[in-house]
């Protein structure tokens, strides 16, 4: 499964603002897009209309709310097969899958560390809403050499020295989040780390790295181990259904 085109697309469009969700937005209907195109099981049960999907979603546990990026799950009572075969977008009535997308563009030693907490909440409010949910993880973290932020004045633009090491070391970050191996435990049931190549300046110019150190295929943080891994965790937890 390639990394998806659509979100570099986006990426390409406009600058990149961490205080904005559209970023995540579109990162989590390209998500929704492979993850039909690969899995078999979630393609057919959504042009039955028995899952659908949404984003930002408030996942709610007793007294604690959750606002999850992208959630996959039953649809509400009452909702008719989507008419072009296409996974309806709405509200879910339960879910079965939520992601957490998270961003690390600039300042990564610090921000890898809040993104890696803010993971680990992710799935610990999940698996309380529901054991048998799958929690997933995604971190896109860029290896640009500069990166201008639209919360600094206009002319000062941030320089990463050796930002190979830098997304070096927010790898080995997002592979110490916890996992689980199934619906017991505490962890995530799947997460993937995506390269980008951005500054925020010259928007036309925004890439996937895709050589070392990004994710290389094979690596359990790679892009399509982690659409392979939605895609086994549902038809095992939710396919038979």
């Amino acid at each position: 499964m390639p990394l998806p085109s659509s979100f570099i697309a986006h990426l390409r469009a406009g600058p990149y603002h961490p205080r904005s969700d559209k970023h995540g937005v579109a990162l989590a209907e390209a998500i929704v897009v492979d993850l039909v195109a690969a899995c078999k099981p979630i393609a057919v049960a959504a042009s039955n209309g028995k899952v659908v999907w949404d984003t930002n979603f408030d996942l709610i546990y007793g007294t604690a709310t959750w606002n999850a990026d992208l959630v996959i799950g039953d649809p509400p009572p009452g909702t008719a097969p989507p008419e072009d075969g296409v996974i309806r977008q709405t509200a879910p009535s339960s879910v079965q899958i939520a992601i957490e997308i998270k961003g690390v563009m600039t300042e990564h030693r610090k921000a890898i560390k809040n993104r890696k907490r803010d993971l680990e909440s992710h799935h610990s409010h999940v698996h309380a809403y529901n054991s048998q949910t799958i929690a997933g993880g995604v971190i896109v973290v860029n290896s640009a050499e500069r990166f201008k932020s639209p919360l600094r004045r206009d002319d000062d633009i941030t320089i990463h020295k050796n930002p190979d090491t830098l997304v070096g070391h927010c790898m080995a970050e997002a592979k110490a989040i916890s996992v689980r191996g199934g619906p017991t435990g505490a962890g995530l049931d799947a997460k993937c780390v995506i390269v980008v190549d951005d500054d925020n300046i010259d928007f036309a110019a925004a890439a996937y790295r895709e050589s070392p150190p990004a994710p290389q295929i094979g690596d359990p943080l790679h892009y399509d181990a982690f659409i392979q891994r939605l895609c086994s965790e549902w038809t095992s937890r939710f396919g038979a259904g």
